[in-house]
């Protein structure tokens, strides 16, 4: 599963004097109520000043924010197409429709929205980042690949980008360079379990099964219910000849409610 990192939501604070001051009046507690979480009572603000002023891009980008922390995605995108029409060229509005295309489930529509804001402003990591995630989710591997290096030419510690550029490498089954790749994070993190799991899923399908054990372990020693750790450790035990330690594996997994776990316990274990 990927790591999905939601980016900080810069609201717009900067208001145009051109208008009526209660259509300001509105935009500031708006503002207000979203600092406290109040999305509800923003949306309720925001909403009147648009009433007043419908020329405010600001006010539509901010309640489409709020719209989007609620889960009203088709409203957030209606606001931040007006802003695009208001306001043509701002990035973030075509990041923010991204996020929620993505989560209607318009994948495509979310990448062609990702790629307007990387038009606008090609140096937008965020952007990069999730029309990577996006284009993972469409099976698109080796484009979201080319995305995440662009991640990391910008930002090279960017330990997520190195994560999910490994879950491409696997995809697509080059093994050697999703092993650097996690191996990247564990280095950074060495109490992330994901990236250990991986680096012993990896070494399991390069028969380097001493290895995996090593690496299975460090989930196993971080997380008590690693099921899936169990039952990769168990493999690379069964595959060293250690059938008491591979059935333990499974046991102890079976007994978490892993289906693979016991159907492999139940076949080499209880003869």
């Amino acid at each position: 599963m990927l790591k999905h990192t939601l980016f900080f939501a810069f609201l717009l604070t900067l208001y145009m004097p051109l208008h009526a001051q209660t259509a300001d009046q509105w935009f500031a507690t708006g503002y207000e109520k979203y600092e406290q979480q109040d999305y509800a009572g923003a949306i309720s603000d925001y909403t009147e000043c648009i009433m007043l002023a419908p020329d405010f891009p600001e006010a539509y980008y901010n309640r489409g924010l709020c719209n989007y922390f609620m889960g009203y995605y088709d409203a957030a995108i209606f606001d931040f197409n007006q802003v695009i029409l208001q306001k043509p060229g701002e990035a973030r509005a075509y990041y923010w429709k991204g996020y929620a295309q993505f989560a209607l489930g318009h994948y495509e529509e979310a990448e062609n929205a990702y790629s307007k804001a990387l038009y606008y402003d090609p140096t937008y990591v965020a952007a990069f980042f999730e029309r990577a995630f996006t284009r993972y989710t469409l099976g698109d591997f080796a484009d979201a690949i080319e995305d995440f290096n662009k991640v990391l030419s910008i930002d090279h510690s960017n330990s997520d980008a190195w994560f999910n550029r490994g879950l491409c490498f696997i995809a697509i089954a080059d093994y050697t360079s999703a092993l650097q790749d996690f191996s990247r994070v564990v280095e950074s993190n060495a109490a992330d379990p994901d990236a250990w799991y991986y680096i012993g899923f990896i070494y399991n399908k390069q028969l380097k099964f001493e290895e995996a054990v090593s690496a299975l372990t460090k989930v196993i020693t971080l997380e008590s219910d690693a099921v899936d750790a169990l039952y990769q450790r168990g493999f690379a035990y069964y595959n060293l000849l250690q059938d008491e330690a591979a059935c333990t594996d499974w046991s102890e997994g079976a007994l978490l409610g892993n289906e693979l776990c016991k159907e492999l316990y139940e076949k080499e274990c209880m003869k």
